[in-house]
């Protein structure tokens, strides 16, 4: 069998589409609770995962667009 990479991980969360996944409010809730240290922080574990990648680039943590 072979090794799942942290870049399998993040292909996988990449492709799941998160309105499907998250109920209203949640996708507000985790950009105000991840900041960007933990967002890089997370990084490091599963990988380039889209998501935390803008949250890590978004300092202030304002809303996404």
């Amino acid at each position: 069998m072979a090794e799942t990479t942290k870049q399998d991980v993040a292909d996988y969360i990449n492709s799941i589409d998160e309105n499907m996944v998250l109920e209203e409010g949640e996708w507000a809730l985790l950009q105000e609770k991840i900041d960007p240290q933990l967002a890089k922080i997370l990084i490091k574990l599963v990988g380039d995962v889209w998501w935390l990648a803008k949250i890590r680039e978004n300092e202030s943590n304002d809303h996404f667009d």
